[in-house]
């Protein structure tokens, strides 16, 4: 099979994982809008906090599974099968364990009391949370990428409708509802068709033994950790700095960077699979995908930064002030592209440190910009400036390993 091929397959699934990104990101803005809309903002301001609690758990208790099986996957074989069930075993009781964690320690409690029910109601959220994210990863691995998208609109579509439904009957507890509701229906759904449908491989194939595993996952998961708690603790920052009205302006613009940023990673996760499977392409692919990349994504974030102000008056004259703001790290995220790519490289390679070494430098260098900087804007400046130096290190790391790889 020649790189051309699989290399459009693999630009498909990374428009697919990209839209399915998207859905999500716009789902969620318009899902809180309609909360506060139909709730009085105490009960917005808990469930949130509910919301945001069971999502922090799903990030750290999936331990780093979803990213390694996208190198794993493609290489089980026979065994494929025997694989799954062990990754969503142990996804399973991880969820389970940090659920249960958070509701015992009292920060995590005083947040689910809130809600009635809330401790019972947290934990099969949390689980069914982390499994529901794992499936994406299980999907893309398979060479079903496609069908991401499918399964997070008609989550989407169905937590509105959900929403929209239960919040004025229910209150808070509707709102938590219309996120587990779906959440559980579609664990359960894709669960059944992945087991039912999936083949042995015809190659035998190998499991990852406990080496490979130690190797992977004791550096990446670390790093996950960190990128999860970037995406939670940048806000956090600035609203301890700089108050409430600077921090909902941030907040806005920071939540829209992020979308770009998962967007991007999900269109390269397709690359982890191809590199993994055909290691003998590799020059290919990574060009391939590093191209369309920067094709698909460098027009949305010029796009964005035209249109920054315009988007930020949706929320309300106040919000754009923060146009400055979103522009340079809109900018920001252009060599952000090629740190995106890089670290697809290093976890397709199974190199778990350069994985981990990559994330926890974005995320060491947010959060000590948002800490030591007079301003906002001047965060942002810090961004671009560290986004471009590591951007620099990366393409000169990806060009002297193609050097000798195979085209």
């Amino acid at each position: 099979m020649t790189a051309t091929k699989p290399a459009r397959g693999m630009v498909a699934d990374g428009l697919a994982l990209s839209a399915s990104a998207a859905i999500t990101a716009v789902a969620g803005m318009i899902g809180w809008v309609l909360a506060a809309r139909l709730l009085p903002s105490a009960e917005v301001g808990d469930t949130s906090a509910f919301v945001s609690g069971f999502l922090l758990i799903a990030g750290v208790a999936e331990l780093g599974l979803g990213p390694a099986v996208l190198r794993w996957l493609p290489r089980a074989g026979a065994q494929n099968r025997r694989l799954l069930r062990r990754g969503y075993l142990a996804v399973l009781l991880g969820g389970l364990a940090g659920s249960v964690v958070f509701v015992l320690v009292p920060a995590g409690a005083d947040v689910v009391h809130r809600l009635p029910a809330g401790a019972l109601l947290f934990i099969p959220a949390a689980v069914g949370w982390t499994l529901f994210q794992f499936q994406d990863a299980v999907l893309t691995g398979l060479g079903q990428a496609r069908w991401v998208p499918v399964e997070n609109g008609s989550f989407s579509v169905l937590r509105l409708a959900l929403l929209g439904a239960l919040a004025p009957v229910a209150g808070a507890l509707g709102l938590v509802l219309s996120w587990m509701v779906p959440t559980v229906l579609g664990v359960v759904i894709v669960t059944v068709l992945v087991f039912r449908r999936v083949r042995p491989g015809r190659d035998p194939g190998a499991l990852p033994d406990r080496r490979e595993i130690v190797r992977l996952l004791a550096p990446t998961y670390p790093a996950t950790v960190c990128v999860v708690v970037l995406y939670n603790l940048v806000p956090l920052i600035i609203l301890h700095r700089f108050g409430a009205e600077a921090n909902a302006v941030f907040f806005v613009v920071w939540t829209a960077i992020n979308a770009v940023d998962v967007a991007a990673t999900a269109f390269v996760n397709p690359l982890v699979v191809r590199l993994s499977a055909e290691p003998g392409h590799t020059r290919g692919l990574v060009r391939d995908a590093g191209k369309r990349l920067f094709l698909v994504f460098a027009p949305v974030l010029l796009l964005g930064g035209v249109l920054a102000s315009v988007l930020l008056a949706i929320f309300g004259p106040e919000y754009t002030q923060g146009t400055g703001l979103l522009r340079i790290l809109l900018a920001a995220q252009l060599p952000r592209l090629a740190v995106v790519l890089g670290v697809a490289v290093q976890l397709a390679a199974g190199r778990g440190i350069g994985v981990a070494a990559l994330h926890a430098t974005t995320a060491l260098t947010a959060v000590v910009l948002a800490l030591v900087l007079p301003s906002q804007l001047a965060f942002g400046v810090g961004m671009l400036v560290a986004q471009g130096v590591l951007a620099v290190v990366v393409l000169a790391g990806l060009r002297a390993r193609l050097a000798g790889a195979r085209p």
